[in-house]
């Protein structure tokens, strides 16, 4: 286990997955402990997000299979460079990747405390001779009751952009994206559009906030992609809000992996990068 820590931020880091299994905001853990209804807390998904459409892909004539979000929460990390306020983790492909995943790559993930925010970068190179292809995401579960000790009971979540697309699942493949205006809602307006719906996504959805009087906790998205999940939405515990760059299958896939629509592509011997950012701000009471 990794810790790193600064005046607002308290992070324990797993090297199993890179996952954060604590995070503390002025004392007060917000994210999910991880139990029987759901038993991760901020996985990384990769190489691709969701589940494979008939449980396989093709790739130059060869089907593959990979478990849902894919191995890299169960990859072993080690880290070359750590202070008490930064962390980096990096992993590479093994014999056993390589059977499900006929690529060559190195994947660095980086944790840093600037002052009252959290910043995670993304970093994936391509050690192959071919073009890679991949998506990438994070899976963080927000605690609620956590959530409402740091903010208080009654707090909103506000989106920035409003105009954004909505990407519609039949029930866990694309089925449609177009374009929707999302508004202030309260958590109980999120479960009850989860209970209709396994998941909700959004394409350009930048900033959410979480929000009560004077304070503020703002996840900055550098993904084009920002979903909400939840076990149980009816008697719901946690919230998921991940970031992904890419999408699961569409539900009319054909299985190849060059023609997979919301795949990244990356040249051989190059470089991907990404961020997200958590922030917490108090305003002075007047």
């Amino acid at each position: 286990m990794y810790h790193i820590q600064n005046e607002m931020f308290c992070l324990d880091i797993s090297e199993i997955g890179a996952e954060i299994v604590n995070l503390r905001i002025n004392q007060i853990n917000i994210l999910w402990h991880k139990n029987e209804l759901w038993d991760h807390q901020s996985p990384i998904l990769f190489p691709i997000i969701g589940s494979l459409k008939d449980d396989h892909y093709i790739y130059e004539g060869k089907k593959y299979t990979i478990p849902m979000h894919g191995f890299m929460m169960t990859c072993c990390f080690t880290t070359d460079r750590i202070t008490d306020h930064s962390i980096r983790l990096s992993t590479r492909y093994t014999n056993d990747t390589l059977k499900m995943y006929p690529f060559k790559y190195e994947f660095h993930i980086t944790y840093r405390l600037e002052k009252n925010t959290l910043k995670i970068f993304f970093e994936v190179i391509n050690l192959d001779q071919k073009e890679m292809y991949f998506s990438l995401g994070i899976h963080p579960g927000f605690d609620y009751q956590g959530l409402k000790t740091l903010l208080g009971e009654n707090f909103e979540l506000s989106f920035s952009p409003k105009n954004v697309q909505s990407v519609d699942f039949d029930p866990s493949y694309v089925k449609d994206v177009r374009e929707e205006d999302i508004s202030r809602k309260t958590l109980k307006d999120l479960s009850l559009e989860l209970s209709r719906k396994k998941t909700l996504c959004y394409r350009g959805l930048q900033n959410i906030e979480l929000k009560f009087q004077t304070k503020t906790l703002k996840i900055q998205n550098g993904m084009p992609y920002m979903a909400f999940w939840q076990k149980n939405p009816d008697q719901p515990e946690f919230l998921c809000i991940e970031s992904w760059w890419g999408l699961p299958d569409e539900h009319t896939t054909n299985h190849q992996l060059c023609e997979k629509p919301y795949l990244q592509k990356l040249e051989s011997q190059k470089k991907f990068q990404t961020k997200i950012e958590i922030s917490f701000n108090e305003e002075a009471k007047s």
